[in-house]
């Protein structure tokens, strides 16, 4: 799911079906958790568990935009046994740069929010955190990173089972 329509663009020159399994590319915005829902169940059976993946997108969701009740809205008709997959800009690391990043992505138009490692734990809340829980990304999978030992960037992810 995307609003981008160059990403559009892209879904529909390498997204394809095969017998398999289908894939699908909903043409939205994340702000419109209903619409987004209702497109899935086309493609996906929620009898099943389901992983929502929202990598890289909660951070152009600002509170005013109420990123939590999206992340509800879109969690809540998926069954038991579906995981959360989120990520998130990060100032914990360098607040200097990213308030001053912030403030451009604002001036230029586009809503943007970083968040702490306490509100983004709060996307989780009642949910069951994987291993090793909220983290940086570079601590993750920190063999496949590509990354040094100890190398921060600054993106919490987390992964959480309903």
């Amino acid at each position: 799911m995307d609003n981008d329509p160059i990403v559009m663009r892209h879904a529909q020159a390498l997204l394809t079906s095969s017998p398999e399994g289908r894939t699908a590319y909903i043409q939205a915005d994340a702000r419109d958790p209903q619409k987004i829902i209702e497109a899935a169940r086309e493609t996906l059976s929620f009898d099943e568990p389901v992983a929502l993946s929202m990598v890289a997108l909660l951070h152009f969701l600002p509170d005013e935009f109420g990123a939590s009740d999206v992340v509800r809205q879109l969690l809540d008709p998926l069954p038991a046994g579906s995981h959360l997959v989120l990520s998130h800009a990060t100032a914990d690391v360098d607040p200097d740069t990213w308030h001053a990043v912030v403030d451009v992505y604002r001036r230029n138009g586009t809503p943007v929010q970083v968040r702490s490692r306490a509100e983004f734990a709060q996307f989780f809340s009642g949910l069951d955190l994987l291993e090793p829980g909220i983290d940086f990304v570079t601590n993750w999978r920190p063999d496949a990173s590509g990354y040094e030992k100890g190398e921060l960037l600054p993106l919490y992810a987390g992964v959480a089972r309903k």
